[in-house]
Protein backbone atom coordinates (compact mmCIF):
# COMPACT_ATOMS: atom_id res chain seq x y z
CA UNK A 1 0.00 0.00 0.00
CA UNK A 2 2.73 2.61 0.75
CA UNK A 3 6.60 2.72 -1.48
CA UNK A 4 7.59 1.56 -4.70
CA UNK A 5 11.14 2.94 -4.64
CA UNK A 6 14.04 2.17 -3.01
CA UNK A 7 17.28 4.54 -2.87
CA UNK A 8 20.35 4.49 -1.84
CA UNK A 9 20.92 0.69 -0.79
CA UNK A 10 23.90 1.52 1.10
CA UNK A 11 22.37 3.28 4.13
CA UNK A 12 20.28 -0.30 4.77
CA UNK A 13 23.33 -1.59 4.41
CA UNK A 14 25.53 0.11 6.75
CA UNK A 15 22.39 -0.15 9.26
CA UNK A 16 22.70 -3.82 9.15
CA UNK A 17 26.29 -3.97 9.52
CA UNK A 18 26.32 -1.41 12.50
CA UNK A 19 24.18 -4.32 13.87
CA UNK A 20 26.53 -7.40 13.22
CA UNK A 21 24.27 -8.35 10.29
CA UNK A 22 24.49 -8.65 6.23
CA UNK A 23 21.01 -7.13 5.07
CA UNK A 24 21.88 -9.31 1.99
CA UNK A 25 20.95 -12.09 4.14
CA UNK A 26 17.30 -10.73 4.37
CA UNK A 27 16.33 -9.09 1.51
CA UNK A 28 16.99 -9.41 -2.18
CA UNK A 29 17.55 -5.91 -3.69
CA UNK A 30 17.02 -5.79 -7.88
CA UNK A 31 18.44 -2.82 -10.04
CA UNK A 32 16.01 -0.88 -11.84
CA UNK A 33 16.87 0.06 -15.37
CA UNK A 34 15.60 2.60 -15.90
CA UNK A 35 15.12 4.58 -13.12
CA UNK A 36 11.71 6.24 -14.59
CA UNK A 37 10.31 6.82 -17.94
CA UNK A 38 8.76 10.12 -17.93
CA UNK A 39 5.97 10.81 -20.94
CA UNK A 40 5.34 14.36 -21.71
CA UNK A 41 2.29 16.02 -22.72
CA UNK A 42 3.46 16.82 -26.15
CA UNK A 43 4.20 12.65 -26.41
CA UNK A 44 8.27 12.73 -26.12
CA UNK A 45 9.89 11.06 -23.71
CA UNK A 46 12.73 10.87 -21.70
CA UNK A 47 14.51 8.07 -19.96
CA UNK A 48 15.93 8.73 -15.99
CA UNK A 49 18.72 6.28 -15.87
CA UNK A 50 21.51 5.39 -13.62
CA UNK A 51 22.80 4.55 -16.83
CA UNK A 52 24.55 8.26 -17.28
CA UNK A 53 25.83 8.20 -20.90
CA UNK A 54 22.63 6.55 -22.12
CA UNK A 55 20.78 9.60 -20.24
CA UNK A 56 23.68 12.41 -21.62
CA UNK A 57 22.88 10.60 -25.18
CA UNK A 58 19.33 11.33 -24.39
CA UNK A 59 19.80 14.93 -23.44
CA UNK A 60 21.72 15.57 -26.63
CA UNK A 61 18.70 14.55 -28.98
CA UNK A 62 16.84 17.09 -27.11
CA UNK A 63 19.22 19.46 -27.57
CA UNK A 64 23.14 19.27 -28.43
CA UNK A 65 24.59 21.25 -25.31
CA UNK A 66 22.59 19.50 -22.24
CA UNK A 67 24.82 16.81 -21.65
CA UNK A 68 27.22 19.33 -20.86
CA UNK A 69 24.92 21.31 -19.25
CA UNK A 70 24.00 17.52 -16.96
CA UNK A 71 27.66 17.39 -16.24
CA UNK A 72 27.91 20.52 -14.85
CA UNK A 73 24.83 19.71 -13.10
CA UNK A 74 26.05 16.51 -11.63
CA UNK A 75 29.51 17.51 -10.55
CA UNK A 76 28.09 20.80 -8.40
CA UNK A 77 25.72 17.86 -6.58
CA UNK A 78 28.77 15.70 -5.69
CA UNK A 79 29.55 18.61 -3.80
CA UNK A 80 26.15 19.29 -2.67
CA UNK A 81 25.73 16.14 -1.63
CA UNK A 82 28.77 16.19 0.95
CA UNK A 83 27.75 19.47 2.50
CA UNK A 84 23.93 17.97 2.59
CA UNK A 85 23.34 14.46 3.21
CA UNK A 86 25.74 14.02 6.23
CA UNK A 87 25.50 17.04 8.21
CA UNK A 88 21.63 17.12 7.25
CA UNK A 89 19.86 14.26 6.36
CA UNK A 90 22.17 12.14 8.16
CA UNK A 91 21.96 13.59 11.52
CA UNK A 92 20.19 14.72 14.43
CA UNK A 93 18.11 17.84 13.93
CA UNK A 94 19.71 20.55 15.93
CA UNK A 95 18.21 23.87 17.46
CA UNK A 96 17.47 26.45 15.15
CA UNK A 97 20.66 28.15 16.09
CA UNK A 98 22.61 25.66 15.71
CA UNK A 99 21.92 26.39 12.00
CA UNK A 100 22.23 30.28 11.73
CA UNK A 101 26.13 30.54 11.84
CA UNK A 102 28.47 31.74 9.29
CA UNK A 103 30.08 28.18 8.63
CA UNK A 104 26.60 26.67 7.72
CA UNK A 105 25.14 29.66 5.54
CA UNK A 106 28.91 30.27 3.86
CA UNK A 107 28.35 26.71 2.99
CA UNK A 108 24.39 26.32 1.63
CA UNK A 109 24.85 29.81 -0.29
CA UNK A 110 26.08 28.18 -3.50
CA UNK A 111 23.39 26.06 -3.65
CA UNK A 112 20.84 28.95 -3.73
CA UNK A 113 18.56 26.93 -1.67
CA UNK A 114 15.92 29.92 -1.86
CA UNK A 115 15.32 28.65 -5.53
CA UNK A 116 12.30 26.35 -5.89
CA UNK A 117 12.76 22.87 -7.96
CA UNK A 118 11.84 24.07 -11.39
CA UNK A 119 13.58 27.64 -11.06
CA UNK A 120 17.05 25.53 -9.98
CA UNK A 121 16.60 23.27 -13.20
CA UNK A 122 15.39 25.69 -15.69
CA UNK A 123 19.22 27.65 -14.97
CA UNK A 124 21.01 24.56 -15.67
CA UNK A 125 19.45 23.19 -18.69
CA UNK A 126 16.78 26.09 -20.21
CA UNK A 127 14.37 23.02 -21.32
CA UNK A 128 10.51 22.85 -19.62
CA UNK A 129 10.89 19.10 -20.33
CA UNK A 130 14.24 18.46 -18.42
CA UNK A 131 13.16 20.62 -15.49
CA UNK A 132 9.83 19.20 -14.91
CA UNK A 133 11.37 15.08 -15.64
CA UNK A 134 13.89 16.36 -12.59
CA UNK A 135 11.74 17.89 -10.76
CA UNK A 136 9.02 15.61 -10.43
CA UNK A 137 10.61 14.24 -7.62
CA UNK A 138 9.40 17.01 -5.59
CA UNK A 139 6.15 14.64 -5.43
CA UNK A 140 7.70 12.31 -2.81
CA UNK A 141 7.37 14.92 -0.69
CA UNK A 142 3.76 16.04 -1.61
CA UNK A 143 4.94 19.41 -3.05
CA UNK A 144 4.89 20.69 -7.04
CA UNK A 145 8.54 21.38 -8.18
CA UNK A 146 7.50 25.17 -8.70
CA UNK A 147 6.65 25.70 -4.81
CA UNK A 148 9.79 22.23 -3.24
CA UNK A 149 12.63 24.22 -2.24
CA UNK A 150 16.05 23.56 -4.73
CA UNK A 151 17.51 21.72 -1.55
CA UNK A 152 15.56 18.29 -2.63
CA UNK A 153 17.26 18.03 -6.05
CA UNK A 154 20.05 16.23 -4.00
CA UNK A 155 16.86 13.51 -4.11
CA UNK A 156 17.19 13.16 -7.83
CA UNK A 157 21.20 13.47 -8.04
CA UNK A 158 20.96 10.11 -5.44
CA UNK A 159 19.12 8.17 -7.96
CA UNK A 160 21.30 8.88 -10.61
CA UNK A 161 24.38 7.93 -8.80
CA UNK A 162 23.14 5.13 -7.01
CA UNK A 163 19.88 3.99 -9.17
CA UNK A 164 16.42 2.99 -7.91
CA UNK A 165 16.03 -0.82 -6.37
CA UNK A 166 13.17 -3.09 -5.75
CA UNK A 167 13.03 -5.48 -3.81
CA UNK A 168 12.34 -9.07 -5.15
CA UNK A 169 8.94 -10.14 -3.40
CA UNK A 170 8.08 -6.44 -3.01
CA UNK A 171 8.44 -3.90 -0.09
CA UNK A 172 6.45 -6.39 2.15
CA UNK A 173 9.33 -8.86 1.51
CA UNK A 174 11.48 -5.46 2.89
CA UNK A 175 9.11 -5.08 5.96
CA UNK A 176 9.44 -8.63 6.34
CA UNK A 177 13.35 -9.01 6.26
CA UNK A 178 13.19 -6.21 8.33
CA UNK A 179 11.56 -8.07 10.97
CA UNK A 180 13.42 -11.10 11.07
CA UNK A 181 16.32 -8.93 11.35
CA UNK A 182 15.13 -7.43 14.44
CA UNK A 183 13.97 -10.71 15.51
CA UNK A 184 17.39 -12.43 15.25
CA UNK A 185 18.61 -9.56 17.72
CA UNK A 186 16.29 -9.99 20.13
CA UNK A 187 13.23 -8.00 19.69
CA UNK A 188 9.55 -8.80 20.05
CA UNK A 189 6.70 -8.20 17.14
CA UNK A 190 3.49 -8.38 18.53
CA UNK A 191 1.35 -8.62 15.17
CA UNK A 192 -2.78 -7.79 15.25
CA UNK A 193 -2.22 -6.01 18.48
CA UNK A 194 -3.19 -2.36 18.00
CA UNK A 195 -2.17 0.39 20.79
CA UNK A 196 -5.12 2.60 22.23
CA UNK A 197 -2.88 4.29 24.09
CA UNK A 198 0.71 5.52 25.30
CA UNK A 199 1.01 5.27 28.57
CA UNK A 200 2.14 8.48 30.69
CA UNK A 201 2.91 8.60 34.03
CA UNK A 202 4.74 11.40 35.91
CA UNK A 203 5.65 13.15 32.38
CA UNK A 204 7.19 10.27 31.09
CA UNK A 205 6.06 7.59 28.57
CA UNK A 206 5.89 3.96 30.74
CA UNK A 207 4.51 1.88 28.04
CA UNK A 208 1.04 1.22 25.49
CA UNK A 209 -2.04 0.20 26.55
CA UNK A 210 -3.65 -2.21 23.88
CA UNK A 211 -6.82 -2.06 22.50
CA UNK A 212 -7.22 -5.66 24.21
CA UNK A 213 -6.59 -3.69 27.46
CA UNK A 214 -3.29 -5.37 28.38
CA UNK A 215 -0.51 -3.19 29.04
CA UNK A 216 2.86 -3.26 27.41
CA UNK A 217 5.72 -1.65 30.27
CA UNK A 218 8.37 -0.11 28.66
CA UNK A 219 11.78 2.25 29.27
CA UNK A 220 11.19 4.19 26.11
CA UNK A 221 8.13 4.09 23.23
CA UNK A 222 8.92 5.01 19.97
CA UNK A 223 5.63 6.18 17.86
CA UNK A 224 5.54 5.09 14.18
CA UNK A 225 1.93 6.08 13.94
CA UNK A 226 0.87 8.73 11.92
CA UNK A 227 1.85 12.01 13.46
CA UNK A 228 -1.70 14.35 13.20
CA UNK A 229 -3.44 10.63 14.03
CA UNK A 230 -1.01 9.69 16.95
CA UNK A 231 -0.96 12.49 18.52
CA UNK A 232 -5.20 13.18 19.03
CA UNK A 233 -5.48 9.66 19.23
CA UNK A 234 -2.63 8.24 21.25
CA UNK A 235 -1.57 10.94 23.47
CA UNK A 236 -3.15 12.60 26.52
CA UNK A 237 -3.76 16.71 25.95
CA UNK A 238 -0.86 16.77 28.47
CA UNK A 239 1.33 14.63 27.00
CA UNK A 240 1.25 16.67 23.38
CA UNK A 241 3.65 19.67 24.48
CA UNK A 242 4.65 22.20 22.16
CA UNK A 243 1.44 20.92 19.76
CA UNK A 244 -1.73 21.79 21.25
CA UNK A 245 -4.89 21.59 19.37
CA UNK A 246 -4.25 25.08 17.98
CA UNK A 247 -0.91 24.00 16.44
CA UNK A 248 -1.70 20.89 15.15
CA UNK A 249 -4.27 22.90 13.36
CA UNK A 250 -1.75 24.86 11.68
CA UNK A 251 0.59 22.15 10.78
CA UNK A 252 0.44 22.00 6.57
CA UNK A 253 -0.59 18.73 5.57
CA UNK A 254 0.53 17.40 1.77
CA UNK A 255 -1.43 15.82 -0.75
CA UNK A 256 -3.06 12.63 -0.43
CA UNK A 257 -3.30 9.84 -3.33
CA UNK A 258 -5.70 8.42 -5.43
CA UNK A 259 -4.49 4.66 -5.81
CA UNK A 260 -5.35 1.90 -7.81
CA UNK A 261 -4.18 -2.04 -7.56
CA UNK A 262 -4.84 -3.59 -10.49
CA UNK A 263 -4.21 -7.07 -11.17
CA UNK A 264 -3.80 -7.99 -15.26
CA UNK A 265 -4.02 -11.17 -17.03
CA UNK A 266 -1.50 -10.53 -19.37
CA UNK A 267 2.05 -8.96 -19.24
CA UNK A 268 3.47 -6.15 -20.28
CA UNK A 269 6.98 -6.81 -20.47
CA UNK A 270 8.02 -4.11 -23.42
CA UNK A 271 7.42 -1.18 -20.45
CA UNK A 272 9.39 0.21 -17.90
CA UNK A 273 9.14 -0.84 -14.19
CA UNK A 274 8.39 3.31 -13.37
CA UNK A 275 6.49 5.33 -15.83
CA UNK A 276 5.38 9.11 -15.17
CA UNK A 277 3.50 10.40 -17.37
CA UNK A 278 3.09 14.49 -16.79
CA UNK A 279 0.42 16.17 -18.28
CA UNK A 280 0.34 20.30 -19.73
CA UNK A 281 -1.54 20.74 -15.92
CA UNK A 282 1.66 20.03 -14.91
CA UNK A 283 3.06 23.57 -16.51
CA UNK A 284 -0.29 25.36 -15.12
CA UNK A 285 0.40 27.83 -13.15
CA UNK A 286 -2.48 28.31 -10.85
CA UNK A 287 -3.31 27.98 -7.12
CA UNK A 288 -5.04 24.61 -7.43
CA UNK A 289 -2.63 22.85 -9.69
CA UNK A 290 0.59 23.78 -7.37
CA UNK A 291 -1.05 23.03 -4.13
CA UNK A 292 -3.17 20.17 -4.75
CA UNK A 293 -5.86 22.21 -3.52
CA UNK A 294 -9.02 21.03 -5.94
CA UNK A 295 -9.20 18.08 -8.38
CA UNK A 296 -7.80 17.58 -11.79
CA UNK A 297 -10.58 16.16 -13.77
CA UNK A 298 -9.50 17.15 -16.94
CA UNK A 299 -5.71 15.83 -17.30
CA UNK A 300 -4.32 14.83 -14.51
CA UNK A 301 -0.50 13.62 -14.46
CA UNK A 302 -0.11 9.89 -12.88
CA UNK A 303 2.75 7.19 -12.32
CA UNK A 304 2.17 3.82 -13.14
CA UNK A 305 4.36 0.71 -11.35
CA UNK A 306 5.12 -2.69 -13.52
CA UNK A 307 6.81 -4.64 -11.30
CA UNK A 308 6.01 -7.88 -12.78
CA UNK A 309 8.62 -7.35 -15.41
CA UNK A 310 11.75 -7.69 -12.99
CA UNK A 311 9.65 -9.98 -9.63
CA UNK A 312 7.32 -12.03 -11.81
CA UNK A 313 6.56 -13.98 -9.01
CA UNK A 314 4.67 -11.32 -7.34
CA UNK A 315 1.85 -12.38 -9.83
CA UNK A 316 0.88 -16.05 -11.21
CA UNK A 317 2.27 -16.93 -14.60
CA UNK A 318 1.10 -14.85 -17.47
CA UNK A 319 -0.29 -12.18 -15.30
CA UNK A 320 1.27 -8.87 -13.32
CA UNK A 321 0.21 -6.27 -11.19
CA UNK A 322 0.43 -2.72 -11.97
CA UNK A 323 0.27 -0.09 -9.60
CA UNK A 324 -1.43 3.56 -10.36
CA UNK A 325 -0.74 6.28 -8.60
CA UNK A 326 -2.78 10.07 -8.91
CA UNK A 327 -1.88 12.84 -6.44
CA UNK A 328 -5.24 14.12 -5.15
CA UNK A 329 -6.13 16.23 -2.71
CA UNK A 330 -6.37 15.65 0.57
CA UNK A 331 -9.40 15.55 2.74
CA UNK A 332 -9.40 19.01 3.57
CA UNK A 333 -10.62 19.96 0.79
CA UNK A 334 -14.16 18.69 0.31
CA UNK A 335 -14.76 15.94 -2.71
CA UNK A 336 -17.25 13.46 -1.79
CA UNK A 337 -15.16 10.06 -3.24
CA UNK A 338 -18.25 8.33 -3.14
CA UNK A 339 -19.39 10.34 -5.89
CA UNK A 340 -16.21 10.37 -8.07
CA UNK A 341 -14.71 7.05 -6.92
CA UNK A 342 -15.68 5.38 -10.29
CA UNK A 343 -15.76 8.52 -12.84
CA UNK A 344 -12.10 9.29 -11.52
CA UNK A 345 -10.91 5.33 -11.88
CA UNK A 346 -12.52 5.31 -15.36
CA UNK A 347 -10.83 8.89 -16.05
CA UNK A 348 -7.43 7.01 -15.18
CA UNK A 349 -7.84 3.85 -17.00
CA UNK A 350 -8.83 6.10 -20.12
CA UNK A 351 -5.14 7.62 -20.19
CA UNK A 352 -3.34 4.42 -18.99
CA UNK A 353 -3.01 4.19 -23.17
CA UNK A 354 -0.77 7.30 -22.94
CA UNK A 355 1.87 4.98 -21.04
CA UNK A 356 1.39 1.91 -23.64
CA UNK A 357 -1.09 -0.04 -21.55
CA UNK A 358 -3.69 -0.58 -24.39
CA UNK A 359 -6.70 -2.32 -24.13
CA UNK A 360 -6.19 -2.47 -20.25
CA UNK A 361 -9.64 -2.63 -18.86
CA UNK A 362 -10.41 -5.67 -20.92
CA UNK A 363 -7.10 -7.44 -18.64
CA UNK A 364 -8.70 -6.25 -15.07
CA UNK A 365 -8.64 -9.24 -12.66
CA UNK A 366 -9.36 -7.32 -9.73
CA UNK A 367 -8.95 -4.08 -8.78
CA UNK A 368 -8.58 -2.29 -4.96
CA UNK A 369 -9.31 1.23 -5.19
CA UNK A 370 -7.59 3.79 -2.45
CA UNK A 371 -9.10 7.18 -2.00
CA UNK A 372 -8.00 9.99 0.21
CA UNK A 373 -11.01 9.27 2.46
CA UNK A 374 -9.83 5.59 2.62
CA UNK A 375 -5.99 6.26 3.82
CA UNK A 376 -7.78 8.50 6.23
CA UNK A 377 -10.53 5.93 7.70
CA UNK A 378 -8.92 2.91 7.19
CA UNK A 379 -4.98 3.52 7.85
CA UNK A 380 -5.29 6.29 10.52
CA UNK A 381 -3.23 9.12 7.88
CA UNK A 382 -4.38 12.33 9.55
CA UNK A 383 -6.50 14.33 6.19
CA UNK A 384 -5.31 11.23 4.03
CA UNK A 385 -2.10 13.21 3.49
CA UNK A 386 -0.07 9.97 2.68
CA UNK A 387 3.21 12.51 2.16
CA UNK A 388 2.57 13.86 6.03
CA UNK A 389 3.69 17.22 6.47
CA UNK A 390 4.48 19.53 3.48
CA UNK A 391 8.62 20.19 3.53
CA UNK A 392 8.01 24.13 2.99
CA UNK A 393 10.45 26.34 4.86
CA UNK A 394 8.54 26.71 8.08
CA UNK A 395 8.22 22.87 7.84
CA UNK A 396 11.91 22.04 7.24
CA UNK A 397 14.57 21.11 9.76
CA UNK A 398 14.32 21.73 13.19
CA UNK A 399 11.11 23.31 12.44
CA UNK A 400 9.20 20.06 11.76
CA UNK A 401 7.87 18.14 15.29
CA UNK A 402 10.87 16.81 17.39
CA UNK A 403 12.18 13.07 17.20
CA UNK A 404 12.20 13.46 20.91
CA UNK A 405 8.84 14.59 22.48
CA UNK A 406 8.85 17.85 24.19
CA UNK A 407 5.55 16.58 25.83
CA UNK A 408 6.98 13.56 27.87
CA UNK A 409 10.43 12.11 28.63
CA UNK A 410 11.16 9.16 26.68
CA UNK A 411 8.74 9.20 23.73
CA UNK A 412 9.85 9.30 20.78
CA UNK A 413 8.36 9.87 16.78
CA UNK A 414 9.13 8.32 13.48
CA UNK A 415 7.91 8.62 9.84
CA UNK A 416 7.24 11.26 7.70
CA UNK A 417 6.26 14.08 9.76
CA UNK A 418 9.98 14.05 11.70
CA UNK A 419 13.03 15.36 10.58
CA UNK A 420 14.40 14.89 7.79
CA UNK A 421 11.03 13.95 6.11
CA UNK A 422 8.81 11.87 3.82
CA UNK A 423 9.83 8.70 2.34
CA UNK A 424 11.51 5.25 3.16
CA UNK A 425 15.21 6.28 3.08
CA UNK A 426 14.31 9.88 5.18
CA UNK A 427 12.67 7.90 7.68
CA UNK A 428 15.09 5.14 8.17
CA UNK A 429 17.44 8.27 8.89
CA UNK A 430 14.93 8.90 11.00
CA UNK A 431 14.88 6.38 13.34
CA UNK A 432 18.69 6.37 13.34
CA UNK A 433 18.12 9.05 14.79
CA UNK A 434 15.69 8.05 17.65
CA UNK A 435 18.36 5.18 18.54
CA UNK A 436 20.77 8.10 18.90
CA UNK A 437 18.57 9.57 21.18
CA UNK A 438 17.11 6.72 22.89
CA UNK A 439 21.26 5.91 23.60
CA UNK A 440 21.35 9.02 25.89
CA UNK A 441 18.36 9.62 27.83
CA UNK A 442 17.91 5.65 28.64
CA UNK A 443 19.86 3.92 31.28
CA UNK A 444 23.03 1.89 29.92
CA UNK A 445 20.88 -1.61 31.28
CA UNK A 446 19.28 -3.30 28.38
CA UNK A 447 15.43 -1.06 28.06
CA UNK A 448 12.55 -2.45 27.44
CA UNK A 449 10.77 -0.83 24.36
CA UNK A 450 7.38 -0.61 23.03
CA UNK A 451 6.50 0.68 19.64
CA UNK A 452 3.07 2.13 18.90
Amino acid sequence: TGPSILQVPRVYEDLFAECGLKFSDYVTLKQVLPNTRIKFWDGTHLDLTADLADFKRQLGELRADLPAAFDRWYADHIAKNVAGYGPYLGTPVRPVLGYLNAREIAAALPFRPWETLYQHYWRYFRDERVAYALGYQAKYLGMHPREASSIFSLVTWLEFADGIWHPEGGFRALARGLGRAAENLGVRIHLNSPVKQVLIEGGQARGVLLESGEQVRADAVVVNADFGYGMRALLPPEARGSFGEARLKRLKFSCSTFTMYLGINRRYEHLPHHQLYLSSNIRRTEKPYIDDSALDETAPSFYVCNPSIIDPGNAPDGHSTLFVLVPVPNTAHAIDWQAKKQVYRDLILSRLPTLGYDDIEQHIVSETIYTADTWRDEYNVHLGAVFNLVHGWTQLGPLRPSIRSDGAKNLYWIGGAVHPGSGLLTILEAARSAAHFIGEDVPAEVPQFAAA
